[in-house]
């Protein structure tokens, strides 16, 4: 809105050139915004596991194991969080697995198969019960599905494109695309978790060292550094808080606090 002007003012030429120089400025797209930065996560502990390559970390519903998938032999596997044993392989051989999320309501399991792009359901020995493709995600065979979650607010799976460019969607349980967002403050994505106590999500970016707290649009509300290499899944204890990051080159979980 302009605003009147109640007299006529005299402007040198050098003034007005600076005028000129400031609102010729405006007409440029606004970068955008910087996700607010909450300092490192604090290290509680660091935990080697016998999984080659591990990709994604979900807890288990009994809160006592955690589930994540392999790599290297795309396999799924469930192992203790307290000392990171493995205590069962399931039956399923993916093509080429990167995440995997538990129902807690029957204890099935849906693992994301990277390159094709489909979510397989498993029961929890292993044996497919059924699998959808999701449609409307481009780029290479690489930067395919890298993780998900499911959020029972909106009955939705949430998964991350990896890069070119990273991307967080929507995805309903026939594995239609219900929204997507290009993420712009992370070089990458490798996880997603869903946060049962704030009702947000969390993702992790490799290439950053960094994990995201945001909305389920994907708008960053905290940022966190973390020193983990390869940093492939994330997932948080909605009771305690504490969030888990597993590394696929050190083959190892961590557990961290808030700063």
């Amino acid at each position: 809105m302009t605003t009147p002007r109640r007299r006529r003012l005299s402007t040198s030429p050098a003034l007005l050139a600076v005028v000129i120089g400031i609102v010729s400025g405006c007409d440029h797209e606004s970068a955008p915004p910087t996700p607010p930065q909450d300092g490192d996560l604090a290290l509680v502990r660091a935990v080697p596991i016998a999984v080659a390559e591990p990709s994604d970390f979900c807890l288990d519903r009994d809160g006592v194991h955690w589930w994540t998938v392999s790599d290297a032999t795309h396999r799924v596997y469930r192992l203790r969080l307290s000392d990171g044993i493995v205590v069962q392989t399931l039956s399923y051989v993916g093509a080429d697995p990167e995440g995997v999320w538990q129902d807690p309501a029957d204890g099935s399991l849906y693992v994301a198969e990277e390159g094709s792009r489909e979510i397989v359901h498993l029961d929890d020995a292993g044996n497919e019960l059924g699998r959808v493709s999701v449609a409307g995600l481009e780029g290479d065979a690489n930067s395919g599905l890298e993780g998900l979650t499911f959020s029972p607010v909106t009955g939705r799976f949430y998964i991350v494109k990896e890069k070119g460019p990273p991307v967080l969607a929507a995805v309903s349980l026939a594995g239609v695309l219900q929204s997507s967002r290009e993420v712009d403050y992370a070089a990458d994505l490798s996880g997603v978790a869903w946060d049962a106590a704030a009702g947000e999500l969390l993702l992790v970016s490799d290439e950053s060292a960094e994990v995201y707290r945001t909305d389920l649009s994907g708008t960053p509300l905290h940022t966190y550094g973390i020193d983990v290499e390869k940093a492939e899944g994330v997932g948080i204890d909605p009771v305690s808080g504490h969030i888990y990051i597993v590394s696929d080159s050190a083959e190892t979980f961590y557990e961290f606090r808030l700063p």
